[in-house]
């Protein structure tokens, strides 16, 4: 197998594009925010569900549609597809304990304030970070700094194992 090879113009084209939506979600959030101290009426629901698009939307356009657009998709092995939805499951989780917790933080029963959601976003985060190489099919060489192909890398264990 093959190391995927992005183009980079087109790589920072698409996170180009990615950060001028999460700025812009981020720029509606912050109008509310100063709407509502001017005003002195903070709607908790409509903060929350700002707050909730902001979170979607990172993760969605991360974890998707960036890696559509790159063409990572596109001839993937059963070891690529199986980090992908590894990443996706995660994504699920991750996304799940962070909305929990922004509903959280408005409830007036929630008097601990627990971060334990937060934490459980954290945490699947850091996983994620350590399944990408998988779904683009690359393995980090940690001995010399370079990109392996998997396929490659899990040759050269066998021949030294024997």
């Amino acid at each position: 197998m093959e190391k995927r090879i992005i183009d980079e113009k087109k790589k920072k084209e698409v996170q180009g594009f990615t950060t001028k939506v999460i700025l812009a979600v981020t720029a509606v959030i912050a109008v509310y925010v100063v709407y509502a101290l001017i005003t002195k009426n903070l709607n908790i629901v409509v903060f929350e569900v700002l707050l909730g698009i902001f979170v979607v939307s990172y993760v969605v356009l991360n974890d998707i549609v960036e890696p559509k657009r790159l063409g990572m998709f596109e001839n993937m092995t059963i070891g690529q597809r199986s980090g992908f939805m590894k990443i996706l499951a995660l994504d699920v989780i991750g996304i799940g304990a962070l909305l929990y917790w922004i509903v959280g933080m408005g409830s007036e029963n929630n008097t601990s304030g627990s971060i334990f959601p937060l934490l459980i976003y954290i945490l699947t985060v850091q996983f994620k970070r350590k399944l990408r190489p998988e779904f683009e099919g690359i393995e980090e060489s940690l001995e010399n700094g370079k990109e392996e192909p998997v396929e490659e890398a899990l040759a050269m264990e066998e021949k030294n194992d024997d």
